[in-house]
């Protein structure tokens, strides 16, 4: 602006100085005009008095000391005498227009230029008693004659008239600016300056309100924006209609293991270059939304792309990022789960049929009708443990025929469910050590038992001959800890992630032996988390396993 102002100022102040010398130079000129016809008559009147008294007309011409040009007119015209001509060679005058006025008034005047000379010439004519006509004349360059003969000093002039407006121009721009550069915009009608800026001031003053209310309506916005997002489990991106991300949640960046700062402004597909993602972005381009799955390690997500349009044109799209690790997982385990239990009633079925075929058709001899009827029977038994647990692991996961949760003495099931042991830990020669302090935990009789019941039978059947369990239950903080270990067989530690799913077996054909139905840690897991509790295991390959169930306790 300042720039401006001074170009401004010095422009005019140039031009004016201009446009004043030349009517000073001009009205000069012009009163010079004057003088120089008041001159001319003055000797013209000395010449007619000095002609009047000569008795040799000519000699007295001739010798005039006058530089200026003296011509004696007859009255027809014929010029008789020119003091800077041959009269005999000039021509007749009588058209001339300072001889007509004189003709007619006594006296009269002209000036005539001459481009080739670029010189004004002035006339002068006077009527003399006799009729004669004398004219005195005189020369004086035109304007621009003398223009150009003052060249050099008119240039100095003008660039002494450039510098001084520059000067000017400077002085007053910066005088202009200075008051407004010192404004406070902040609080416009704080400032004291030009009173001709007071409706500019009032409307900023106007405009910054504005300006502030939706600065801090659209802050407020933002933050609850990045508020709802930044809270999300789910990632989530905000493209422009460039696929450049303008917003990425933590979750999002967490998943791509970007930094946000680093990545905004960056094309969506500099964070992943996957298949997946590119097949949403451009399904979501066709059909206006899209989606694909992307794996990153060993966690699955499902990509939901949406395009966002304004007024029919794209604007941007909305990309949600979804773990769905768990679903995937649990439709994984419900698929084994589905192939194992079909598996799981089908072998006991088969030996059922097998052995009932053979004692129907009569091919079995009298001796072998018992040994057949008890391999019947056992697995019978199995088949009916396992339809049970399957049952209850059902229940579990539905929460269905739950009875409600009472105040349960801990301590009374775990001896009673060791005491109920005992003959099977002796048959195995394991012994059995129940170290239990009292303690209550919310909980369903029924469960409570189930899980004990697992544990210690889990402990006997996977331990060694001579082998030993411990039952311990005791107040840690307030939580009460169930701890069951054994110094059997242990789990190899690329096990232990699994022992908890249904139907797992780290040794099938010692499982197959003891007549488990690798249902028994589910149920556990299972019936703790129903009852708020938590389960730890620890195991280590030949030395044994331990088992923690944390409950919360009851005053």
């Amino acid at each position: 602006m300042r720039k401006r102002i001074f170009w401004n100022i010095f422009l005019s102040s140039l031009i004016a100085a201009l446009l004043l010398g030349g009517v000073i130079l001009l009205a000069q000129y012009r009163s010079f005009e004057t003088l120089m016809f008041s001159e001319l008559s003055t000797e013209c009147m000395y010449v007619e008095s000095g002609l009047s008294s000569a008795s040799d007309e000519q000699a007295y011409l001739k010798d005039l000391p006058s530089s200026d040009r003296v011509t004696l007119i007859a009255a027809d015209g014929t010029v008789l005498f020119d003091s800077s001509s041959n009269a005999s060679t000039l021509k007749n005058h009588a058209d001339r227009p300072e001889i007509i006025a004189a003709k007619a008034t006594g006296e009269g005047t002209s000036s005539r230029f001459s481009e080739t000379q670029l010189i004004k010439n002035f006339y002068y004519a006077r009527l003399l008693p006799d009729g004669r006509i004398l004219r005195i004349a005189d020369s004086q360059k035109s304007v621009l004659g003398m223009l150009g003969s003052l060249l050099p000093t008119m240039l100095v002039i003008l660039f002494a008239i450039v510098v001084i407006s520059a000067l000017f121009a400077r002085y007053a721009a910066k005088t202009i600016v200075q008051p407004i550069n010192a404004l406070d915009l902040e609080n416009p009608l704080g400032n004291a300056s030009y009173d001709e800026l007071a409706p500019l001031l009032t409307g900023m003053e106007r405009q910054r309100r504005e300006i502030v209310s939706r600065m801090t309506a659209l802050s407020e916005k933002q933050r609850e924006f990045t508020a709802v997002t930044e809270n999300m489990r789910e990632g989530f991106i905000l493209l422009d209609a460039a696929d450049r991300m303008i917003a990425i949640n933590g979750s999002a960046a967490q998943t791509f293991g970007a930094e946000p700062a680093h990545v905004i402004g960056s094309h969506v597909l500099m964070l992943n270059r996957s298949v997946g993602l590119q097949q949403a972005l451009e399904q979501s381009k066709k059909n206006g939304s899209g989606q694909a799955t992307l794996i990153r390690g060993a966690s699955t997500y499902q990509v939901l792309a949406s395009r966002v349009t304004d007024n029919l044109s794209p604007a941007g799209t909305v990309i949600l990022i979804l773990d769905i690790s768990d679903r995937v997982a649990a439709e994984q385990m419900r698929r084994e789960f589905s192939a194992n239990v079909s598996h799981e009633l089908k072998t006991p079925l088969t030996s059922i049929l097998g052995y009932a075929e053979i004692m129907r058709d009569g091919v079995a001899k009298a001796e072998d009708t018992r040994r057949f009827a008890g391999k019947i029977y056992s697995e019978a038994a199995q088949l009916m443990s396992l339809i049970e647990d399957i049952i209850r692991l059902s229940q579990l996961d539905e929460k269905t025929s739950l009875p409600e949760m009472t105040t349960v003495n801990l301590k009374e099931i775990c001896e009673d469910v060791c005491l109920r042991l005992q003959p099977q830990a002796e048959k195995a020669g394991v012994s059995v050590n129940v170290n239990c302090s009292p303690a209550n935990v919310r909980g369903i009789p029924k469960i409570l038992e189930e899980i004990v019941q697992n544990l210690v039978d889990n402990a006997i059947k996977y331990n060694t001959s001579n082998g030993s369990v411990g039952v311990t239950l005791k107040l840690v903080g307030n939580r009460v800890e169930l701890s069951v270990s054994d110094t059997g067989i242990g789990i190899p530690e690329e096990h232990l992630s699994r022992v908890f799913e249904r139907f797992y077996r780290v040794d099938r054909s010692r499982n197959k032996q003891i007549g488990g139905t690798g249902l028994g840690l589910s149920i556990v897991k299972h019936s703790a988390e129903t009852l708020g509790a938590t389960v730890q295991l620890q195991s280590k390959l030949g030395i044994g396993t331990t088992v923690t169930i944390s409950f919360p306790s009851v005053d």
